[in-house]
C-alpha cells in the first residue's frame, strides 16, 4: 500500500470535531493532523502490516529524509508535502505489527524514534511493540540507549517501553533505578513535562506490581517532589490499590 492510498484512507476517516479535541490534548505543533481516532489508525496499520508494508515504510522514511534535508537547507516552503501526525503514528504501528527480522525492525525503529511527535504518537505505538517480550536482555539495552541523549520523546519512548514490558521479576530493581532518575546527564535543567509524566506513571505501575520495593523508594523521599506527588496521585486513582494504601500514600507526599 503506497502513501497516497494510505492518505486516502486517513482522509476518509477524518473527523474535524475530533481533530480539534485531539490537537488540544496532544499539543503537537510540529506536524499537521486530520483528526483520525487511534482505533481507526490501528486498524489501518494492521491492514498495511498484512500487505506491502515495506513499500509504505520506505516511502514514509524517504519523505522524512527529504523533509529533514529541506529543513536544514531552509527550503521547507518548496513543494514539500507535510508528514501528518497520523502517518507517523501509522509508521510506528506498522513497525510493531509487521513480521520482520530483528535487525530490520531495529533499522526502522532507529528512523522512527527520533521523529516521535507527541506523547500520543509514542504511547499508542509502544503498546503494540509486543516483540519486546522476547529477547528481553537485548531490548532492555536497546531501550536504555535512548535515555542517554536526554531528548524528550526519545526518553519517554524508553520509559514507556520499560514500563510496558520490563516491570517483572528479572528487571524490577533495574527499572526502579531508571524510573527514579531517567536521565543521568540531561541536556536541560528540569526534566521536561512528558518525561516526568512517564516517570510518575511508571512508578505507579511499579507500586501496583511490586508494592514493597516501590514503597521503599517513596519512603526515601529522594525523588523529584513533583514526580513523587504525581506518582502517588496516580496510585491513589488506581482501583488496584487498597483503600488503606491510598490513605498511607497521602502521608508520603512531598
Amino acid at each position: 500500500m503506497d502513501r497516497k492510498q494510505v492518505r486516502d484512507l486517513l482522509l476518509d476517516a477524518a473527523d474535524s470535531s475530533y481533530k480539534e479535541f485531539n490537537d488540544r490534548i496532544t499539543n503537537c505543533d510540529t506536524a499537521p493532523s486530520v483528526g483520525v481516532r487511534v482505533p481507526e489508525i490501528r486498524r489501518i496499520g494492521k491492514e498495511i502490516a498484512r500487505g506491502r508494508w515495506r513499500e509504505f515504510l520506505e516511502e514514509i522514511e524517504a519523505l522524512e529524509n527529504s523533509l529533514s534535508e529541506k529543513a536544514s537547507s531552509g527550503q521547507m516552503g518548496l513543494s514539500c508535502p507535510p508528514l501528518l501526525q497520523e502517518e507517523h503514528m501509522l509508521q510506528g504501528i506498522v513497525i510493531g505489527a509487521a513480521k520482520m527480522e530483528k535487525q530490520e525492525r531495529i533499522s526502522h525503529l532507529d528512523r522512527w524514534i527520533p521523529g516521535i511527535l507527541s506523547w500520543a504518537d509514542c504511547d499508542s505505538c509502544v503498546s503494540g511493540f509486543k516483540f519486546m517480550k522476547k529477547e528481553q536482555p537485548f531490548w532492555f539495552d536497546y531501550n536504555c540507549r535512548w535515555l542517554a541523549g536526554g531528548r524528550e520523546f526519545e526518553v519517554r519512548f524508553a520509559l514507556t517501553c520499560l514500563m510496558d514490558y520490563f516491570i517483572n521479576d528479572d528487571y524490577i530493581d533495574r527499572v526502579l533505578e531508571i524510573f527514579a532518575e531517567p536521565c543521568s546527564q540531561p541536556a536541560f535543567g528540569e526534566l521536561p513535562y512528558y518525561i516526568r509524566m512517564a516517570q510518575a506513571w511508571a512508578l505507579s505501575v511499579c507500586f501496583v506490581k511490586y508494592r514493597e520495593k516501590t514503597l521503599s523508594l517513596f519512603e526515601k523521599q529522594t525523588l523529584d517532589p513533583w514526580v513523587q506527588n504525581k506518582a502517588i496521585r496516580k496510585c491513589r486513582e488506581s482501583c488496584r490499590v487498597t483503600a488503606e494504601d491510598k490513605e498511607m500514600l497521602k502521608t508520603l507526599k512531598l
